[in-house]
């Protein structure tokens, strides 16, 4: 079980959370994502890695509260668990030095694109 240390609403349906996973924040690289479950039933959804902080031992998510699972993982608070948190998974992005290179997106895409972009 994954403690939520921070939750910050963004807006009506989209949520930040900072959510203790040490052995993750470690090994991800940008474009990597993870598994969450919310509760022993609870469906698997995946989600992108926006953000992780080795010293804490925590990774970030931005989570569009949708479905039932969503809505599930955006009703806990600080101080909740999450059932499991499995990653990072995927292949990271390719990152390669352009020079100078400009990044867009749009909605809750964006939240992704920061470690990309540090990258």
């Amino acid at each position: 079980m994954n403690k939520i240390v921070r939750k910050e609403q963004f807006s009506e349906k989209v949520f930040l959370f900072e959510i203790e996973a040490p052995l993750i924040a470690k090994s991800r690289k940008a474009g990597n994502f993870v598994i969450v479950r919310v509760g022993k039933k609870g469906e698997r959804m995946p989600l992108t890695i926006a953000d992780a902080d080795i010293k804490r031992g925590t990774i970030t998510l931005v989570v569009q509260k949708v479905g039932l699972s969503s809505r599930k993982l955006c009703d806990l608070n600080v101080g909740d668990y999450v059932t499991d948190v499995v990653g990072p998974l995927g292949n990271p992005t390719y990152i390669e030095n352009f020079g100078t290179v400009v990044c867009a997106g749009g909605g809750v895409g964006v939240a992704p694109m920061l470690p990309i972009i540090r990258a």
